[in-house]
């Protein structure tokens, strides 16, 4: 069951159920949904703020539906100074300081329920995705009737006395964990997102969107717990027999469990009004993470700015607090599909000592994910129970680790490797490394999608979509006019020709681009050698082609996602400016028509399905070659014979076409022998033909297609970019668990920062903070000018660019405050006077803070206004370093994610410090 206190932590989940119902009991609304990819059905519910309150609805739900697992998961304050806005506390045990009136007067009397050990020990040990705004710790949140808001109070000396350990302080917790108590049988915990500081801040706090954060963030966190739990056989079923909301009447609550002051009930029984009924709840879904990171509980230490109001703030704190109680019902339907589909005895969750780890790539991971949850544990022919565990991993950064043996740095080695095209693993192979770990043979795929040119459908049904074909050969003859390409069609409204393609050294879909392109010069489907790669004629070929790009990147991601912001925006006109096609696979149109703005189910953040677009987009099939995206399921060397056994029987549970039509067909992937079957939506409506006429061709082998990589760099459209580096104060600040200042790991990761630049790229460099700091004239101040790294610069004791790029980052010394939008403004409007217009223009913003302690700073909508000007585009790609960065919400987006889509590029998140080398790698994917 889930509940929630405020309308913003009720969206929050629902977003993420599905197949919703609504039933009404005695007033309240209960939705009961299906959590997709698993077999947990889901109640939610909103109780409204408040501990007598949460009590009351926790049993009324216990009546009702039994629920084997409450969780109450919502917004809360924080205690401490390491806890950051968007950071997500799991309650390991919660403190009621409830105030009791007595002949004295009032004192507070103290109690304390832990959390259940089996699911504080699963916790511990999972893995969650770092997209949420900031970061998971367990520790022992403090819950109460009063407001925790200045310093000098009873209760913050009581807090300190007693609860120093306390992280997090808010109103429902205790209510709930007193009425588990009574009623006996239900596993709760509780989870909260940090929405302000408990230091008098709230209102403030609030105005910038930090409820918002915080309730996507809890949400985000609980679906990913519940997800991880098997349902287990003999999960209670409703009291009426599974119809929801009949038959059975919750119970009245006593006295003990509501206090003596909040019956909630007239004397004819009737529920007061503004108090939950006595009644229970049903439904709702969405998707969530990748990899996110368990803190350390937080030890005792300085106290944090903090104290309360009295119970006149009750209402402020209400806005504060979600209650979020996940009702897991078991739906029998999914586990019958599960065994069925197996080979292999089924085994829970608690008896799974060993792990098979499945390393996938970026699109594929979640559905893979989903099915190896429904697929459970299984038992080996030894005895030995298997549990699978599904990781999401780039494939070029994969095959990178691979080739080099996987070293520790970048995790646990696979067991099992999905990339997304067979491509990668010929690269692996090039090494012997790679040779040792990679099996001979051709591996099976998971399922398949071809590569298409996808277009808005404005612009190809100018070019004859659906009837005609178009292929490589046109894109490079349309790229030698690209500015005028559009006013011949009749359409000059439309801007330049704008090609979106990835890049070939991460993602399968430039890969494959590339792969064609070469292939469609040499007008053949053979093997692909090495001398046809040299070639200038074919390699001014496929530099034509390069010529129209926007950008690159390392996934498909950013393009789709873009296109669906300016769609959202402004429907059409906007979608036309922003781009008129991208290299990407039939599943990611597929998927982006039926309103997964990311082309793919996804754990990001943004990329949660929502309405389908006003502005659909559609499938060409080049037709002088076609590759396609064949999703291998790899099992490298050394596994045991038990993982070995399990590995093999989950292969063959993922090609049964029921856990096809369930996991992958509904985005957009055809089965593994490259078949369509009726009714997945594989078709024109949503952007794709079932049986395009397309060339195939045989894929090069290793050495080509390394040679081909190296080649692309030469061949790829050059880069015109301009470094910013936020230097504020903060910078300075220790990241826990490394002893470096967060300026230092930026120094250390400074290899991934220029090192991805050709020579003749032309790349500068900026810091900012404060004008009093840099000089008394701009928050700003020029380092580095623009110009190609590979020069030397005779005024800098004949130092090239590259080497005097590393210099000054290693010599920035942080202080002062953050002149954010003056600083963007400035660097935009700088880039525009030194515009390229054959380059990829665009600027790199990294910062851990937003913009304060500057005079005279413009606003944000003056800056967006002006960055967001289509003449001469300048991207600006952003980076939120540090948990502290980017937390105020504007309309549900930050910032740093607003300045970024306002000039059309992506913003990053680095909030985990010590994975900037990573991110800064898919910043600079870019160029």
């Amino acid at each position: 069951m889930i509940l929630t206190a405020l309308q913003v932590e009720y969206d929050a989940v629902k977003g993420r159920l599905e197949d919703l119902t609504r039933d009404v009991e005695g007033g309240t609304i209960f939705e009961r949904g299906r959590l997709p990819g698993t077999a947990w059905t889901v109640v939610l519910a909103q109780t409204g703020p408040g501990n007598d309150n949460a009590a009351v609805v926790t049993k009324h739900a216990h009546d009702l539906y039994r629920p084997r697992v409450l969780f109450f998961v919502g917004v809360a304050g924080g205690l401490k100074d390491g806890v950051g806005i968007g950071d997500v506390v799991i309650g390991e045990r919660i403190y009621d300081y409830r105030e009791k009136q007595s002949p004295d007067g009032g004192h507070y009397r103290p109690r304390e329920w832990e959390a259940p050990w089996w699911l504080l020990q699963h916790v511990r040990h999972m893995a969650f995705g770092r997209e949420i705004a900031g970061r998971v710790r367990v520790a022992p949140i403090a819950s109460g009737n009063v407001v925790l808001d200045r310093e000098d109070s009873e209760l913050g000396d009581l807090l300190r006395g007693n609860y120093d350990d306390a992280v997090a302080i808010e109103m429902e917790s205790a209510g709930v964990r007193r009425a588990a108590q009574i009623v006996g049988g239900i596993d709760t915990l509780t989870i909260r997102g940090i929405s302000d500081k408990a230091d008098g801040g709230k209102r403030r706090a609030d105005a910038g969107g930090s409820q918002e954060i915080a309730a996507w963030s809890a949400a985000a966190v609980a679906v990913r717990i519940l997800a991880s739990l098997p349902p287990e056989n003999g999960t209670p079923t409703l009291p009426d027999g599974g119809r929801v909301g009949g038959g059975s009447r919750a119970g009245s609550v006593s006295q003990e469990l509501l206090g003596a002051s909040a019956a909630g009930a007239d004397e004819s029984g009737r529920a007061k009004q503004g108090k939950p009924p006595a009644a229970p709840p049903p439904r709702r879904r969405q998707p969530l993470l990748s990899r996110i990171r368990i803190g350390r509980r937080a030890q005792p230490s300085r106290r944090t700015r903090a104290t309360l109001m009295a119970c006149g703030a009750v209402a402020v704190v209400a806005v504060l607090v979600a209650v979020l109680v996940a009702v897991l019902l078991k739906t029998t339907a999914d586990s019958d599909t599960s065994d069925k589909n197996s080979t292999l005895e089924s085994c829970s969750l608690s008896q799974a000592r060993v792990k098979l780890h499945v390393a996938a790539s970026i699109d594929l991971s979640k559905s893979l994910s989903d099915a190896a949850r429904a697929y459970r544990p299984r038992r080996s022919p030894d005895g030995t129970c298997v549990k699978i565990e599904v990781s999401s991993v780039n494939s070029g950064t994969a095959m990178r680790a691979l080739r080099q043996g996987w070293p520790e740095d970048d995790g646990p080695r696979p067991d099992v490797w999905s990339p997304a095209g067979s491509e990668w693993i010929d690269l692996a192979r090039v090494s012997s490394a790679g040779r040792q770990l990679l099996p001979e043979g051709e591996p099976q795929s998971i399922v398949t999608s071809p590569l298409t040119i996808a277009m808005p459908e404005p612009m190809a049904q100018t070019m004859g979509w659906p009837e005609a074909t178009i292929g490589w050969s046109d894109l490079a003859k349309w790229a030698e006019d690209p500015t005028h390409f559009w006013g011949e069609h009749g359409n000059k409204q439309w801007g330049a020709l704008k090609l979106g393609k990835t890049n070939p050294d991460y993602s399968t879909s430039g890969l494959n681009a590339t792969i064609g392109a070469f292939y469609a010069k040499t007008g053949t489907t053979g093997e692909l050698s090495i001398r046809d790669v040299d070639s200038s004629a074919n390699q001014a070929f496929v530099r034509n082609i390069e010529k129209s790009v926007v950008h690159y990147g390392d996934t498909t991601l950013t393009f789709l996602a873009n296109l669906r912001a300016a769609d959202d925006r402004g429907g059409r006109e906007e979608v036309l400016k922003y781009i008129s096609a991208v290299t990407v696979e039939e599943s990611a149109v597929v998927a982006y028509n039926k309103g997964y703005p990311c082309g793919a189910y996804s754990y990001a953040r943004g990329c949660e399905r929502r309405g389908k677009p006003k502005t659909p987009l559609v499938s060409f099939y080049p037709k002088d070659s076609d590759p396609a995206s064949d999703h291998p399921y790899v099992q490298l060397g050394g596994m045991s014979k038990a993982k070995q056994k399990v590995s093999d029987d989950f292969l063959s549970y993922l090609h049964s076409t029921d856990v096809y039509r369930k996991y992958f067909a509904p985005y957009g992937y055809r089965t593994y022998k490259n078949k369509v079957l009726p009714r997945t939506g594989i078709d024109q409506d949503h952007g794709a033909l079932e049986a395009p006429q397309v060339k195939g061709y045989d894929a090069p082998d290793g050495k080509v297609l390394d040679r081909l990589q190296k080649v692309w760099a030469n061949l790829r459209r050059r880069a015109n970019v301009l470094v910013v580096i936020d230097t504020s104060k903060s910078m300075d600040d220790k990241v826990p668990g490394t002893g470096r200042t967060k300026m230092e790991l930026l120094q250390q990761a400074e290899p991934a920062l220029f090192g991805g630049f050709a020579a003749t790229d032309r790349v500068g460099l900026w810091e900012f903070s404060n004008a009093a700091n840099l000089g008394g004239k701009h928050h700003y101040l020029p380092l580095v000018d623009i110009g190609p790294m590979g020069e030397k610069l005779t005024d800098h004791r004949g130092l090239t660019r590259r080497a005097e790029l590393k210099g000054e980052v290693n010599g920035l010394v942080p202080d002062g405050a953050t002149g954010l939008y003056g600083t963007v403004d400035a660097a935009v409007d700088s880039m525009r006077k030194d515009y390229d217009p054959s380059a990829i223009n665009a600027i790199v913003l990294l910062t851990d803070g937003r913009n304060e302690g500057v005079p005279d700073t413009p606003t944000l909508k003056d800056v967006l206004a002006r960055i967001g000007s289509p003449d001469k585009r300048v991207r600006v790609f952003t980076v939120a370093y540090g948990s502290e960065a980017d937390q105020q919400d504007a309309n549900g987006r930050t910032v740093l994610e607003e300045i970024a889509a306002a000039t059309g590029a992506h913003a990053y998140d680095a909030k985990d410090p010590k994975i900037l080398s990573e991110v800064l790698t898919s910043v600079i994917s870019n160029f």
